[in-house]
């Protein structure tokens, strides 16, 4: 392969075994990566990506997700892609799903590396950029903020939905539809659990029953009685379960 197109890589892994395992599976199930260091803490992470400028770094969260986190939120320019490798779930990775980021669980599925390295490679050679993915992750991260944007793959581009501007999310089986108050509709694979983890008991949706999570700025009307129907700033009527008419009219309150 022609030097031009290798991507030079990184590895952040406080575990030598996990660094080793990671760097073999790299070498031998994927190709145009070049491994160029590791890192087995933070501090030495930051002063590697400084002085060696990688193109992709593998970053390991289990590290301990807010240093990992917080470091990142350091650099000025986020100018390498990531790849978060994890042995568990967690919120953070949650924020990471929703911002449309690559990652790895542990134990490292080969068909999962090479597919990860792939998309990473498409963008370092095309000269894409993700940064704001994940500068908008680690704003969700936050807990004194809410996450403001919700990453969506429309073709071959990632589109970042203002939720300020979504009315409301209905729920399809493992999809879910964002409508927004200029009339798109956003398809996006996940089910509205996770997106009920994602936005927070602070954010400006709250759910209405088993399928729609709607935002509070975004009703324009309700009723008094039973059932509770709501009318959304788009015309749509939804009822609401008669279990979360206290939670609707609190989160309503919590507005004014």
């Amino acid at each position: 392969m022609d030097k031009q197109n290798i991507i030079r890589a990184l590895i952040v892994d406080d575990e030598q075994d996990g660094r080793e395992v990671l760097r073999h599976f790299i070498a031998a199930h994927t190709e145009g990566v070049q491994v160029m260091a590791e890192a087995a803490n933070l501090p030495e992470a930051k002063e590697l990506i400084v002085t060696i400028n990688p193109d992709l770094v593998f970053l390991d969260i289990h590290m301990g997700a807010g240093h990992i986190f917080s470091m990142l939120d350091e650099f000025d320019e986020i100018n390498f892609e990531i790849v978060f490798v994890t042995s568990y779930e967690q919120y953070s990775l949650t924020a990471i799903k929703f911002n449309a980021l690559d990652y790895l669980l542990k134990p490292i599925d080969i068909f999962e590396l090479k597919a990860a390295v792939e998309k990473a490679k498409k963008r370092v050679l095309g000269k894409r950029t993700y940064e704001a993915m994940v500068r908008n992750m680690l704003d969700s991260l936050d807990m004194e903020t809410q996450p403001r944007k919700v990453a969506v793959h429309v073709g071959d581009s990632v589109v970042l939905v203002a939720l300020s501007t979504v009315i409301y999310i209905e729920a399809d089986g493992n999809y879910c539809t964002m409508v927004t108050i200029t009339g798109e509709k956003y398809i996006v694979t996940r089910m509205i659990g996770e997106f009920e983890e994602y936005l927070g008991p602070k954010s400006d949706f709250v759910r209405i029953n088993r399928s729609v999570l709607a935002s509070v700025s975004h009703i324009v009307k309700y009723s008094k009685g039973f059932p509770c129907m709501l009318t959304m700033a788009d015309g749509k009527i939804f009822e609401v379960a008669r279990r979360k008419k206290a939670d609707v009219i609190e989160k309503l309150g919590e507005q004014k």
